[in-house]
């Protein structure tokens, strides 16, 4: 079965949030360090919510920064908390995300986005990239109240009229690509951190310049 559909992680895959540690700099002598710290917090408290007591994506950031900050001598205003939080918004894109996201546009493999941000955020963060007019649709855990790896966020993609079989899901989280490929959908992880695995994606590439040429592979003969 061909694949029609190409889903994008967001955080980590087509954007950089390296980029932060220029903004944590103004604020603690560590930024590499507070950094890690933020989105390691970020993803633990994604992975404990509950949809009983969920938090949108935005406040999981917010609180994350909140617990992180004393560990890393961050004496922050309200108006510097908002500056960060709203810099997850404001991210460069990977220098290789456009090249991704074109290959599949042009094997009619229709690339979308699936994210755990919220869905104005999202929209937001890609229009800074310069990516909104590239994909052509979001896919939000906000949608639902349930963070990814559960099953139900990936079955979101389903709702395009697609099989999971028909669906490559491409992402540079391990956790990510473990849970679309439990989904039932094809998966790529990009290298761009080096982790272990509990079920392996079917493929890896180093970047996405090298997504074209595994697409060919999957090609579709139908747009």
């Amino acid at each position: 079965m061909a694949i029609r559909l190409v889903a994008f992680d967001l955080y980590g895959t087509l954007l950089d949030y390296n980029a932060l540690v220029d903004v944590l700099r103004v604020y603690t002598p560590m930024p590499e360090a507070a950094l890690d710290a933020w989105r390691q917090r970020q993803l633990q408290l994604t992975k404990t919510t509950i949809a009983a007591r969920y938090m949108d994506f935005d406040r999981v950031t917010l609180q994350a920064l909140t617990e992180i900050a004393p560990r890393f001598m961050m004496k922050l205003q309200p108006e510097d908390v908002k500056r960060l939080v709203d810099a997850w918004a404001h991210l460069p894109a990977f220098p290789d995300a456009l090249a991704g996201i074109d290959a599949a546009a042009q094997r009619w493999m229709h690339p979308v986005v699936l994210t755990n941000a919220v869905l104005s955020t999202a929209r937001n963060a890609l229009a800074y990239a310069g990516l909104a007019s590239k994909v052509e649709r979001i896919f939000s855990s906000d949608t639902i109240k349930l963070y990814k790896p559960q099953r139900k966020v990936y079955d979101q993609l389903l709702a395009l009229d697609v099989e999971p079989a028909e669906v490559l899901f491409v992402s540079a989280n391990d956790w990510d690509a473990t849970g679309a490929r439990q989904a039932g959908f094809h998966t790529v992880w990009v290298t761009r951190r080096r982790t272990g695995f509990a079920v392996k994606p079917e493929r890896r590439i180093d970047d996405l310049n090298e997504l074209a040429a595994l697409l060919r592979e999957y090609e579709t003969v139908v747009p």
